[in-house]
C-alpha cells in the first residue's frame, strides 16, 4: 500500500513540475504550435492525406532561388494578379506550358520566393496542374 502511494505522490510531482515549466515556456513565447495543414481546402486538390499546391509554396521559403528559364518574368516584380495585360499573361502560360509535369510545384515555390505574383488566369491554370501531378 505505501509504494503505491509514493509512486502516486511521484507521478503527481511530475505532472506539477511540466506544467510549470510549459506554462513559463508559453508565457516567454517559447512554445509555438506545431503547423497543421489548413482546413479550409477545397475539396477538389484536397483530403485529409494531402496539402494543397498553395499550402506547399507557402511552405517552401527557404533555399536558393531556381530559375525555370524565365528570368524575363522578374520584370513583373511588385505587380499584382489583375495588373498584367493579355500580351503579358501569354508570357506566363508560355512558361508554365514548358514545364514538365515534376516541375509545376517547384516553379510556383520560385515564383513566390522571387516576389512575383501570378496573373489570376495563370494562377487557376497552376493550381490545375499541380494538383494534377500531386
Amino acid at each position: 500500500m505505501i509504494p503505491s502511494l509514493i509512486l502516486i505522490g511521484l507521478l503527481v510531482a511530475v505532472g506539477l513540475v511540466l506544467w510549470l515549466v510549459d506554462g513559463r515556456n508559453r508565457s516567454q513565447g517559447g512554445a509555438e504550435q506545431p503547423a497543421t495543414p489548413q482546413q479550409d481546402c477545397s475539396a477538389a486538390c484536397c483530403s485529409t492525406n494531402e496539402i494543397c499546391p498553395s499550402e506547399q509554396v507557402a511552405a517552401a521559403q527557404c533555399g536558393p532561388v531556381v530559375y525555370y528559364d524565365d528570368e524575363e518574368l522578374d520584370l513583373y516584380r511588385g505587380r499584382g494578379s489583375d495588373d498584367y495585360t493579355d500580351g503579358e499573361v501569354e508570357q506566363w502560360r508560355d512558361v508554365l506550358m514548358t514545364l514538365q509535369p515534376h516541375e509545376v510545384l517547384p516553379w510556383g515555390q520560385s515564383v513566390k520566393r522571387r516576389g512575383l505574383v501570378m496573373p489570376a488566369a495563370i494562377h487557376e491554370e497552376f493550381m490545375l496542374l499541380a494538383s494534377d501531378t500531386q
